[in-house]
């Protein structure tokens, strides 16, 4: 593999390169010797095709001095930065304890009072973080590092956040411990660090994940639809990780609230890990040893006939020929020849009978445990094709409105995916029945973004108006709203209910260009008013402008004194030829000056 640069290479003629750690997604990581405090670092040089952006560089050359001025016991120190033939760089000190990510590779696990250490350290370090405006973003086992007395650190604060304008959608393995928001395409906030140390959290101390899928959008709807698994492992952890990952950002607990509850359950010492130079990060924490035994042993022989040398207890014998009523006289009878054969017989049957059900057993041929699969975002009617192999069953028990999942898919699924069970199990399960949909108003178009969104929020729907999303418009104020997307729809006649909005505001008319937006702002393209037609204002007709034209449909809507927003291939142009349905329909009573919409083409 191609790298920056070769070992023994002097960096600035100061950092001499030992080796290449690893190539993530946004830098090449070496150790490195710094030659002038006879040390080792870490050298984290930026990906070309980032550093090909100048704002880019920009971005880093601020995180690096604004990292540097940082100061927490776990979070990992950055000592320098600079550049050499176009790379831009960061030093930052060298934990050589490892990372998380070597722990749960091997298949450990910590235990609850490690697992509440652990978050509770890892909390303060985003609390304090978050406190001096700095957003990880990124958090993830890797990304935790522990240094030779086996404190934990956070690391790759200079990272944080760049070039996350050039990045498209996240891949699966990406998107592993993201928040829901972070997924739909927002930008991370404080609280998405939060849900993302709790999911961390949850693996550290299951060994499993708590939510997989094929794709990282069905990733996105099961965490913003489905809570976060129960697990026996966490115990007491249990109710803080599910405080910790509600979907909505809002209502997440923040980090120093998280690090507050996590220091409740643990105690008051710190978490150190042992770094031995040829085991795995935390060998101490070590598997349970393997069972010796497959958990059954067969009878011997002497155990079903008994041992023929052993005084035998007697059976009660009636003499009916000399005494009836002799009911409690006892004696041995002597057993025949054939008898004692049928015995022997019956032993060695019932001897082999054991011996084979031990290594059917052993062969995992009878009603051995098996892993029950996840069904989440699964169509139910498909899902019992996936549980026969394991003799498991489905019953649905309930169905909900889901704005994630969408109708027939399983929202959720008891005992969660990754449980152990044997065959007959019985999985139940809630099924969507797709979003609650909610009709968008037909006048946002024109409209400021305050009362936008104050009009949506009525009718549950969440509106952002990101400054970068603005576009020039001729015919709408800059400021106002040209245009709703929801997703990769523009201009949805319904979206479902509590989901999340973005009104595209008019940033004005391009340069050099002439404006013809009229005096009132409610519309992307309106009829010009008019002082000559009826002078009431009162409720008037929607005029029938289906197949008609630009010319027609403006001198209608000019004698109507009502305005019009056009939807279409060629909405808010000249070049659209005709009207092909309203919104409202024609002859529906509304007031003067509201807005009609046309679609055309």
């Amino acid at each position: 593999m191609s790298t920056t640069f070769a070992p023994d290479h002097a960096l600035v003629g100061r950092y001499r390169i030992i080796d290449l750690i690893g190539v993530g997604h946004t830098a090449e990581v070496y150790r490195a010797e710094d030659l002038s405090l006879h040390r080792t670092v870490v050298v984290k040089v930026l990906l070309a095709k980032w550093a090909a952006h100048e704002d880019v560089r920009r971005d880093f050359r601020d995180n690096i001095v604004r990292a540097a001025t940082l100061g927490h016991p776990h979070v990992a120190r950055v000592y320098d930065g600079g550049q050499e033939s176009g790379s831009i760089f960061v030093v930052t000190e060298y934990l050589s304890g490892g990372s998380l990510e070597d722990l749960l590779a091997s298949g450990r696990h910590l235990s609850i009072e490690d697992t509440a250490r652990l978050g509770r350290d890892v909390a303060s370090a985003l609390a304090y973080l978050h406190a001096n405006g700095v957003v990880h973003g990124g958090l993830s086992p890797k990304k935790l590092l522990f240094d030779a007395e086996g404190r934990v650190r956070v690391s790759d604060i200079a990272l944080a956040g760049l070039a996350s304008a050039y990045r498209g959608a996240p891949s699966l393995d990406q998107a592993r411990y993201l928040a829901p928001e972070q997924i739909d395409g927002e930008g991370a906030r404080d609280t998405s660090d939060v849900y993302a140390l709790a999911l961390i959290l949850f693996e550290a101390a299951t060994g499993t994940s708590p939510f997989e899928s094929m794709s990282a959008e069905a990733m996105a709807r099961g965490r913003a639809s489905t809570p976060l698994p129960v697990r026996a492992e966490l115990g007491t952890l249990d109710m803080l990780l599910a405080q910790a990952t509600i979907p909505d950002p809002l209502l997440r607990i923040d980090a120093e609230q998280f690090a507050t509850r996590l220091n409740a359950v643990a105690d008051a010492s710190p978490l150190t890990v042992d770094a031995p130079s040829s085991t795995p990060l935390l060998a101490q924490f070590a598997p349970p040893p393997p069972r010796s035994s497959i958990g059954f042993r067969p009878p011997s022989p002497d155990e079903i006939v008994g041992d023929p040398d052993a005084p035998r207890r007697l059976r009660p014998s009636v003499d009916v020929a000399r005494s009836p009523q002799r009911a409690l006289a006892f004696a041995e009878p002597a057993p025949s020849r054939g008898r004692r054969t049928f015995f022997l017989v019956a032993a060695v049957i019932l001897l082999l009978a054991a011996l084979g059900g031990a290594a059917v057993w052993k062969l995992g041929l009878l009603n051995t445990a098996h892993t029950v699969p996840s069904l989440v975002n699964v169509d139910y009617r498909q899902a019992p094709n996936l549980l026969k192999g394991d003799g498991f069953t489905l019953s649905v028990t309930g169905h909900q409105h889901s704005a994630h999942v969408p109708a027939n898919e399983i929202i959720s699924q008891s005992p969660s995916a990754g449980s152990s069970a044997k065959s007959g199990l019985v999985i139940t399960v809630v099924v969507s029945d797709g979003p609650v949909m909610v009709t968008m108003p037909t006048n946002l178009i024109g409209e400021d973004c305050t009362t936008a969104t104050s009009q949506l929020a009525a009718l549950h729907v969440t509106a952002l108006c990101p400054s970068s999303a603005s576009v020039p418009s001729k015919t709408v104020a800059a400021g106002r709203v040209v245009r709703v997307t929801y997703h990769a729809s523009a201009n949805p006649t319904s979206v479902p209910v509590n989901s999340t909005v973005t009104l595209v505001l008019s940033s004005g008319p391009p340069a050099g260009a002439t404006t013809t937006t009229v005096a009132s702002a409610t519309t992307t393209t309106v009829a010009p008013t008019t002082t000559t037609t009826s002078a009431t204002q009162g409720p008037r007709p929607v005029p029938n402008v289906v197949g008609m034209g630009p010319t027609q449909v403006n001198a209608a809507f000019r004698k109507a004194q009502l305005f019009y927003t056009t939807r279409g291939p060629n909405a808010g142009t000249t070049k659209w030829t005709k009207v092909v349905s309203e919104i409202p329909s024609a002859g529906t009573m509304v007031k003067w000056r509201s807005t009609i919409t046309l679609n055309v083409q």
